[in-house]
């Protein structure tokens, strides 16, 4: 381009991103653990969660009882099958 002297970077330059792997800094080594909040019984054993996935049908305990789960619902259960479903991902936590 005319006019324009060698100092001036060009606009592929200018785009371009520096990290700091490329000034030889090393690679950050940051672990996060996700925030979980305990699940809080009642007086009764009992607990309310909301699920974060569905399940269409579950079975627990002996006798058995099934159970119809719709995520995004809130529904109150005994609390060793709220810690089991909470053990597999399936209960949703707020921070």
């Amino acid at each position: 381009m005319a006019g324009r002297s060698s100092t001036e970077p060009d606009a592929q330059e200018e785009n371009e991103v520096t990290r700091p792997s490329d000034l030889g800094f090393p690679a950050a080594q940051i672990e996060v653990e996700p925030v979980r909040q305990p699940l809080q019984e009642d007086g009764e054993g009992r607990v309310q969660i909301r699920m974060a996935q569905s399940i269409e049908e579950f079975t627990y305990g002996n006798p058995h009882v099934s159970y119809k789960l719709e995520a995004g619902k809130i529904y109150q259960m005994p609390a060793p099958i709220a810690r089991y479903l909470d053990s597999l991902g399936y209960v949703f936590h707020t921070m």
